[in-house]
């Protein structure tokens, strides 16, 4: 396996910090990756409904954005592999602005991932499930914890048959983001884990074999967790190591130490 990361995030996510690309890839070069892989968050096709209003980036930076990746790989190709990719989030019902979104850079999608961090609710409000624990807490207490795993399960299934058709990144992002809190509630998982990464084996997806879970105090794994971990490498999917860093430190955590199965 290549040592890459391919979970990376820059000064433009405004929930990150303000270092510099070019400081991601010195750290990456230092510790000896052989790639390294922007996927800024995509622009959201809706209002972010977080109340810092800062999950993704801003339509206006994504020029900037894929500028300083092309002087990167002019001024470090040599020493490193740099790639330039989104974290482009599946919301259900948005999915034509997606679409004309991922049109316009479609190099970038060999390169990019598809996450889930938003889900559809009854009343047709968008919430995000991994803002704070207190957020999910109250929001399980509201709806239940079943409603929101048996969102969770159906709109990843979404994100996993080919939502884009040929525009579709095909690397699903932490897929089980949803276990980030799970230490601060009670409530046994009964989504059908197999069922998902059949298909995405059917569609081709790889796996973003995130370690920055890890670092979250009510989940302590990497994404997959090791039960479906075991279920992918039967079906034999594809696993690319990502730190999800938003700060250069984080480049490359965990698994450049070893600690990957």
């Amino acid at each position: 396996m290549k040592k890459s990361d391919s979970h990376v995030h820059t000064q433009y996510c405004p929930h990150g910090t303000k270092h510099k690309m070019e400081q991601y890839v010195k750290v990456a070069i230092e510790k000896g990756l052989e790639a390294i892989t922007f996927t800024e968050h995509a622009p959201l096709p809706i209002d972010d409904p977080v109340p810092s209003k800062d999950s993704a980036m801003r339509e206006e930076d994504v020029y900037a954005y894929l500028k300083e990746v092309k002087g990167l790989k002019a001024q470090y190709g040599h020493k490193i592999e740099i790639n330039a990719g989104f974290e482009v989030d599946y919301i259900e019902g948005k999915e034509k602005e997606t679409q004309l979104f991922l049109e316009q850079y479609p190099e970038t999608i060999p390169y990019s991932i598809l996450s889930v961090h938003f889900l559809k609710l009854p009343d047709a409000s968008y919430y995000c499930i991994d803002y704070s624990k207190e957020s999910f807490v109250e929001k399980g207490s509201e709806l239940g914890y079943e409603m929101l795993y048996t969102l969770y399960e159906k709109t990843v299934k979404l994100a996993l048959s080919e939502p884009f058709g040929t525009l579709t990144p095909k690397k699903i992002g932490h897929i089980n983001l949803i276990h980030k809190f799970k230490k601060g509630y009670g409530y046994t998982d009964e989504i059908n884990w197999k069922q998902l990464l059949t298909l995405a084996k059917k569609n081709q997806y790889k796996l973003d074999y995130n370690f920055a879970g890890m670092d979250k105090p009510d989940y302590g794994e990497p994404y997959p967790n090791k039960t479906i971990l075991s279920g992918a490498k039967k079906l034999d999917l594809i696993l690319e190591t990502g730190s999800d860093a938003h700060e250069p430190k984080d480049v490359g955590r965990y698994f450049i130490e070893g600690e990957i199965d």
